[in-house]
């Protein structure tokens, strides 16, 4: 699932509600805290063993943090070096031999997102947003990373102050960080960001009006898999659109008052939620927990939305899990459930031994519905290294291009979004597809990797 760039700060390990760093004073403790009563017995004293242990214990620890910091400060200044690397590199980057509108510069830059997505295990807009982070740190916030790298301050402390200083103006940035870098080594990461907040307010030269304005262009939604069958939907929308939202639900679960309704009000709310989404009416269904089954089960799913159900289970002779796409494994009731219910669903049903596909039309470019749905099952995303955006959503691929005399069939073709599609097109980024549903990407730098399918499917010999 795709990170949104305004994200709250990553806490990394730490609790934001006690996480202080401080200079030491007499020894240790924090800045607010008083001395230690050294009168106090239960403290130890100094040639207590277990008063040794516990103080080496503390001080491996503290190292270890710091450690963590100046790693942050290594990695930041290795990916600004990379990004200059990839920037002189853009000749090599992309392909002569399609015919686009993206220049050498552009090619780069996608090529090197792809190729630190892929060293690093995390999303686009992820690596995008430490690319933006780490030219900050070596660059305009130098202090900072000084800071960063000497393990005075966290990564989380740092992208407070790039976060905030890089939206006042940029002869202002150096008064900010002098500002408020001395109080990032004494306060936790919520009280520095309130006081970035403060700061940054008295230093914009343009109104609240017109920053709420830009800040509208990043509203968003976001969805991300949870455990146990549950997922995250979160949004980033305008402070009285969210208030309002609020008390529309607040107000729908005063009003369900039903008995036998045991649900607590946070589930009421995520019901509400769900059923006005789903369906525009939060009465149509039982509810849970009053001895019946939520009706509108199923109702919301869409014909883009695919679920794979093992025939066996389909059938009751088999609790094996049924496959939502775009989220993995779901329970076998719901499985169910949904293949019974939902008239606009889409099925298909997997044999349970072969797990054979019929052969399609190799002689013609259209994929045929077919075949298509079968792609739509077994890539569940797009192909491409780290990328989460749904099949459904995405393009079908020709791995080697059929007017070059590729085929049409399920071993040459590739689920991509948009703009991976345009990646494999235009940059000298080269995939192919292996006999096991794999799929294997070799990039500029020379450096082979692997996306798996969803589901295992094969062609019928």
């Amino acid at each position: 699932m795709n990170e949104p760039e305004n994200a709250p700060v990553e806490n990394l390990g730490t609790d934001p509600a006690t996480d202080a760093r401080t200079a030491p004073v007499d020894g240790g403790g924090h800045f607010d805290d008083p001395p230690p009563d050294v009168s106090d017995p239960s403290a130890g004293s100094e040639g207590d063993p277990l008063m040794h242990e516990y103080r080496a214990a503390l001080d491996a620890v503290e190292a270890a943090d710091r450690a963590i910091a100046t790693a942050h400060a290594e990695r930041a200044a290795a990916i600004d070096r990379f990004r200059l690397a990839s920037e002189k590199m853009s000749f090599a980057t992309r392909n002569n031999t399609a015919d686009h509108g993206w220049s050498d510069a552009v090619c780069a830059e996608k090529v090197a997102v792809m190729e630190l997505v892929a060293v690093l295990r995390v999303c686009d807009n992820t690596v995008r947003n430490l690319i933006w982070q780490s030219k900050l740190l070596v660059g305009q916030f130098a202090g900072t990373f000084d800071a960063l790298k000497e393990g005075s301050i966290s990564y989380p402390h740092a992208r407070v102050l790039i976060d905030h200083g890089s939206s006042v103006p940029e002869e202002q940035a150096g008064v900010f960080e002098r500002t408020l870098l001395p109080r990032a080594k004494e306060v936790t990461v919520p009280k520095l960001k309130k006081a970035a907040i403060r700061l940054r307010e008295k230093m914009q030269p343009s109104s609240t009006a017109e920053r709420h304005v830009e800040a509208l262009e990043k509203r968003t939604v976001w969805f991300e898999p949870g455990e146990d069958g549950m997922a995250v939907v979160g949004a980033t929308v305008s402070a009285e659109v969210a208030h309002a939202i609020r008390d529309r639900l607040s107000t729908i679960v005063a009003g369900l008052k039903i008995e036998g309704d045991e649900r607590t009000d946070a589930q009421k709310r995520a019901d509400a939620f769900s059923d006005l989404l789903l369906t525009g009416d939060t009465c149509a269904a039982t509810l849970e927990g009053t001895g019946g089954e939520r009706s509108n089960v199923g109702h919301g799913i869409r014909p883009k939305v695919l679920v794979t159900v093992p025939v066996m289970t389909l059938l009751g002779h088999s609790d094996e899990p049924g496959e939502l796409e775009g989220y993995g494994p779901i329970d076998p009731d719901t499985a169910r459930k949904l293949a019974a219910h939902a008239p606009s669903l889409t099925r298909l049903l997997v044999h349970p031994v072969s797990s054979a596909v019929l052969d399609f039309d190799r002689t013609t470019y259209v994929v045929p519905a077919d075949l298509r749905t079968a792609l739509h099952v077994r890539d569940g995303v797009c192909r491409a290294i780290g990328c989460e955006q749904p099949a459904t959503h995405a393009q079908i691929d020709h791995t080697d291009d059929w007017a070059l005399g590729g085929t049409t069939k399920l071993g040459n073709l590739a689920c991509l979004c948009e703009g991976h599609h345009r990646v494999k097109t235009y940059t000298r980024v080269k995939m192919r597809n292996l006999p096991d549903g794999d799929i294997e990407w070799q990039l500029p730098s020379g450096r082979r990797y692997r996306t798996h399918p969803a589901t295992q499917l094969r062609e019928a010999a």
